[in-house]
């Protein structure tokens, strides 16, 4: 806008206008125009006001009439007196000078406590900081130029860091063909930085000739230029470099060190140390890094780094770097649960990894394998309502699966991860089905995983992943927190979106429970080791489970009679979820009850005092477990009982071990039931044994109103063998003894009677029959 009105014989007028790259600068402008007593035209500034990067300046803020440029009608004169800028009442920027026409020109520039980022542009990813004072003057005679620049910035600083004292000086030649440039970084007293040369104003492109040192210069203020995909850069920078060149994308050519440096990845939650002394060779525009020793600050691993760092222009940066675990596990990956998060966990490697692309759109490569610590979790959000119902049969299944669900992804920029991975055992994958009852699905096993994941939403595997050992945590609304074991040989398969991998697993919570609700039997008092098995097939979000009760270690005739009870699948699974809440079999008339609550607190008690006595001694091992007792509509009672486990080597050749019952709450507190097995190895090799045992009778004796045992010995031989033919070798054939083999693992189970309570391993390893 453009407004003008006249009094006697001066102009008045006004403007209005915006600027800059994103016209944020606004501009209004009040001048006059009049002639002076030598006939001369003069412009004068009334009060005005210019708003640059967000700050307002004020112009002629005292109104006073020196604030103008007067000019002869040829334009080969021109004078300006004074023109004064001030922002608030400290800053201040004054203009004065004199020009006649091209042979003389005497312009000064002053600035007087100015703040440095309210005059410099905007540099992407660098903010100035400072207190700017000083003259820039350009004085020209004929054809010889003075240009004289001395400006002096206290409390330099980039992106809100406090670098020191910072000095410019600039002084051109007569023809203003070379400027002979200086800058200097002090921090009390000690110099920082310096670079020394010139700058040849040559066409088309100015030329940089300069010497550059810096000596234990703080890198921190750089952070930025990573763009929030790697940040915390830091450490103190020595050594010199030559800059030649283009002025606007020099090159260099020198060797610097790095000292107390580093540098982190906020997306995978992990920071890095360079070791003190690390180099980089400066060529050109690249960033040259050479066995670079990396630590990770948290668990102190390490890894070796090589590679380059490219810019132009000092913008576009580029990373092309190299990083070897050198054989040694190293970590990637140390995220926390969060809401909407896709995956976390931690990561230990074992291979070679690569980090390229610009800054903005990084990209992280990784071949080799897990290794020891490592822990990744894929939480299943906003999922409980379908998942852990399905699992106990509470709504019907069709209703669960018209349920809307609807993964919300969290929004990132500039990262992209690609992880080609041989799983060992040393990692464990956990599967979080619910994050607030802590319901998950975890283990550990062997398998080829390629993980892709970027910044922006996408997380995909592919893969297979077979378990070696695993538990399934299951919690259930107070009333159900068990743990189940996972058989091995179980598998995951990944074929793109974690969530829908390909389930087939079984997992089994193994307990003691009295049958006799289900047999309708009150003369059935004893407890029979029981399993609940869960098999988990079909999508992993939405897995298909089957329930099935078995019975380890019981008699034919108990067990089929249990297996003709349980053989209509709602029975069984109606059984199942008893087991699980309540740790007894029910019949029709059964509900759940209060025993559902204290049961698991008692377990938990228990398992925690387990903990404490069992400890790491192998010579003995105590634990002390307290069963409920059961109570049904029918009269069907059991007591509740106090059980204490022993397992102890009493020598190299004689084992022990059993468990011991006592009936709490009742009238017999006295009687003291359970099994005991005492097994003597009758030769060198273990292959001989003798045993003998004391078992609980699985039915009460009516008449007598007590419980009964059964007392046995017998004897074993074992002995290992591939054919019958072998076999009858060995047993009948000759002495000569057979090659050395490697020996086998011995299972516990091979040790003990099968209806042992309690299996450890023996002092001395032996072939198994």
């Amino acid at each position: 806008n453009l407004i003008n009105t006249t009094l006697n014989d001066t102009l008045f007028f006004r403007t209005e206008f915006q600027g800059g790259s994103e016209y944020n600068d606004i501009y209004n402008l009040n001048f006059y125009h009049t002639f002076n007593d030598e006939k001369k035209s003069v412009i004068g500034l009334k009060k005005s006001d210019i708003s640059f990067k967000g700050n307002t300046w004020v112009l002629n803020r005292e109104g006073n009439a020196q604030n103008k440029v007067i000019f002869n009608s040829s334009l080969d004169s021109i004078t300006i007196e004074d023109v004064v800028m001030n922002n608030d009442k400290r800053e201040q920027i004054r203009l004065r000078g004199q020009l006649a026409d091209s042979t003389y020109k005497d312009l000064e520039l002053q600035f007087k406590l100015v703040s440095l980022n309210k005059i410099t542009p905007e540099v992407d990813s660098l903010k100035f900081s400072g207190e700017v004072n000083g003259v820039l003057n350009v004085l020209q005679k004929d054809n010889v130029y003075l240009p004289i620049c001395n400006l002096d910035i206290t409390d330099f600083g980039i992106n809100g860091m406090n670098l020191g004292f910072l000095n410019i000086g600039v002084v051109g030649n007569r023809d203003l063909t070379e400027f002979d440039v200086y800058t200097q970084i002090t921090e009390n007293g000690f110099e920082k930085f310096k670079m020394d040369g010139q700058v040849i104003n040559e066409e088309p492109i100015p030329r940089a000739d300069f010497v550059a040192s810096f000596s234990d210069f703080d890198l921190a203020p750089f952070s930025p230029l990573g763009e929030g995909i790697i940040t915390n850069i830091r450490g103190k920078l020595n050594g010199s470099t030559i800059v030649k060149g283009d002025l606007r994308n020099p090159e260099m050519d020198g060797l610097l060190t790095l000292d107390n440096a580093g540098l982190a990845i906020p997306y995978l939650q992990v920071d890095y140390d360079f070791k003190n002394g690390a180099t980089v060779q400066l060529d050109e525009q690249t960033f040259y890094f050479q066995n670079v020793e990396l630590q990770d600050v948290t668990m102190d691993t390490r890894a070796t780094l090589d590679g380059t760092i490219k810019h132009n222009s000092f913008e576009d940066w580029r990373l092309d770097l190299n990083v070897d675990t050198n054989n040694d596990r190293f970590l990637i990956l140390n995220t926390g649960f969060e809401e909407e998060i896709l995956y976390y966990g931690t990561g230990f490697v074992n291979g070679t990894g690569r980090i390229y692309g610009p800054t903005q759109a990084l990209t992280i490569s990784f071949d080799g394998s897990t290794a020891r610590g490592s822990s990744l979790k894929i939480p299943i959000s906003d999922v409980a309502s379908i998942g852990d119902y399905t699992f106990i049969n509470f709504i019907e299944k069709d209703k669960a699966q018209s349920l809307e669900y609807e993964r919300t992804l969290r929004d990132y920029e500039g990262l992209e991860l690609r992880f080609d991975l041989n799983v060992t055992p040393d990692a464990e994958v956990e599967i979080v089905i619910d994050q607030k009852t802590g319901s998950s699905l975890k283990g550990t096993g062997e398998g080829l995983l390629l993980i892709e994941i970027n910044t922006n939403g996408k997380f995909n595997m592919f893969g297979d992943f077979v378990v070696v050992t695993g538990e399934y945590n299951y919690r259930f609304g107070g009333v159900i927190d068990k743990t189940f074991s996972v058989k091995p040989g179980g598998s995951i398969v990944w074929e793109g979106e974690p969530l829908e991998a390909q389930l087939n697993m079984e997992a089994v919570y193994s307990l003691n429970a009295n049958p006799s609700p289900l047999l309708d039997n009150a003369g059935y008092t004893r407890r029979i080791p029981t399993d609940v098995v869960v098999q988990l097939t079909d999508e992993l979000e939405r897995p298909t489970i089957a329930f099935n009760i078995e019975f380890p270690g019981t008699s034919s005739i108990v067990k089929s009679e249990l297996e003709y009870r349980l053989q209509d699948p709602t029975v069984e699974e109606r059984n199942a979820f008893f087991l699980l809440a309540q740790g007894t079999f029910v019949n029709e008339n059964t509900g759940i009850n209060q025993q559902a609550v204290t049961g698991n607190l008692i377990q938990t008690a228990s398992g925690l005092l387990n903990q404490v006595l069992g400890g790491s001694n192998d010579k003995l091992n105590l634990g002390v477990s307290y069963e409920q007792g059961y109570l049904d509509p029918n009269d069907i009672q059991t007591e509740n009982r106090i059980g204490v486990t022993v397992s102890t080597q009493i020598s190299d050749r004689v084992l022990l071990n059993g468990r011991f019952g006592v009936p709490v709450g009742g009238v017999s507190e006295t009687v003291v039931a359970g099994d005991v097995e005492v097994q003597v190895l009758l030769n060198e090799e273990g292959t001989l044994r003798a045993k003998i045992f004391n078992r609980e009778n699985e039915i009460r004796q009516f008449l007598a109103e007590q419980v009964g045992y059964t007392q046995g010995v017998g004897l074993s031989y074992e002995v290992d063998f591939n054919s019958f033919r072998e076999l009858m070798k060995r047993v009948f054939g000759s002495k000569t003894p057979p090659e050395e083999e490697e020996p086998e693992s011995l299972p516990e189970a091979s040790i003990m009677g099968k209806d042992s309570l309690i299996r450890f391993r023996p002092k001395t390893r032996v072939p198994r029959l």
